[in-house]
């Protein structure tokens, strides 16, 4: 075996291990990298558990303000109450301020409108001029 030969063996030896551990590493890199997604897929996955009961609890928290408020609302729509003492204003049930409208508009006199006239169309020649030569 000669010198050369020799050298081209002992080359080609040695490109085949940094391609043997290239191919190592970017496997156990890929191994990783899926290990990792999975680790932060469980980890979202959990904490949002947490968070859909914070939801809920605040979900309860609006249903009761509402609740609240409506009947506040009803309160005040259906009872007799001061706005501004001091000024004589009162609120009542919207039921009879309703009675009270209805008695009102239906005191007053209908009128008749007045009749339209229809605006008469210009005659036809009017309506669309006729061009006159331009002088050159």
């Amino acid at each position: 075996m000669s010198h050369h030969e020799s050298h081209s063996e002992h080359s080609a030896a040695a490109t085949e291990m940094p391609k043997k551990g290239f191919s190592f590493l970017l496997l156990a890199g890929v191994l990783l990298l899926v290990l990792l997604v999975i680790v932060g897929t469980v980890v979202v996955t959990q904490s949002g558990s947490a968070t859909e009961n914070e939801d809920a609890a605040r979900a309860a928290v609006r249903t009761k303000n509402l609740a609240e408020l409506q009947a506040s609302d009803a309160a005040l729509l259906n009872s007799y109450g001061w706005v501004n003492q001091a000024k004589g204003i009162v609120h009542i049930p919207i039921s009879q301020a309703m009675e009270l409208t209805v008695r009102t508009l239906n005191a007053k006199p209908v009128s008749t409108p007045a009749a339209v006239t229809p605006i008469a169309a210009p005659p036809a020649s009017a309506a669309t001029p006729t061009p006159t030569p331009t002088q050159q």
